[in-house]
């Protein structure tokens, strides 16, 4: 559990620190989705034989409705991911002071925004679920590029409308440096967390009435 607990926060880490310096000012500009995709991909690749590579309390729960992480486990990883998205949320202040200086949040339209992040929220677990743990794709070497695409893919279709967050601790990190109102966070956590849930249970119930064509997926 130890070395699991170790690789999510390195992972989540840095897949914040890239989030946010990317979006702060000089920045990345738009190349931002396609830095923080293969960013992700490649940290996918380093932790996802250590830890599955969650890096994200919404996978942890989708995960969980899957039936494919253990219950007892639930509570420290999202403890240490949370942890190491605030430490990036930290780091980015301390790298560019400027930059976090002229931050200006989004303007929050909930219509526009709710709907973003609940399709892409599920988009992202969908991918993760059968590239990641479904049986059919087992031992695949593409995994850590499918995640990476589909985030990319979400971040240039909804960046502009939510700033792509599709992770209640990117959410978290994003409020603390003044990109994502301090009022949005908990109806964006609510709506990632039942997009991942959904996800997750559309996926085991998949397995359970189509065994043959969905096997049972594990975390082994």
């Amino acid at each position: 559990m130890k070395n699991k607990l170790i690789a999510e926060f390195i992972g989540t880490y840095f897949l914040y620190l890239i989030i946010g310096m990317c979006v702060t000012d000089p920045g990345a500009g738009a190349f931002t989705p396609l830095a923080v995709g293969i960013g992700l991909a490649a940290l996918v690749y380093s932790c996802g034989h250590i830890s599955k590579a969650h890096f994200n309390p919404a996978t942890t729960v989708t995960y969980l409705s899957a039936g494919t992480h253990p219950k007892k486990a639930f509570i420290p990883f999202v403890a240490v991911i949370i942890l190491g998205a605030v430490a990036a949320a930290f780091s980015v202040q301390l790298l560019n002071q400027a930059g976090i200086a002229s931050v200006k949040a989004i303007e929050i339209d909930y219509g526009r925004i709710l709907f973003a992040e609940f399709v892409f929220t599920f988009a992202l677990m969908w991918v993760i679920l059968n590239v990641a743990i479904a049986s059919g794709t087992k031992g695949n070497p593409f995994y850590g590029i499918a995640i990476g695409a589909i985030v990319t893919a979400g971040a240039y279709s909804v960046g502009p409308i939510s700033f792509a967050a599709f992770n209640p601790a990117v959410t978290l990190a994003l409020c603390i440096n003044g990109f994502i109102p301090w009022g949005a966070l908990a109806i964006y956590v609510a709506v990632q967390i039942v997009a991942a849930a959904i996800a997750g249970l559309l996926f085991r119930s998949m397995q359970i009435t189509n065994p043959q064509e969905f096997p049972k997926g594990d975390l082994n």
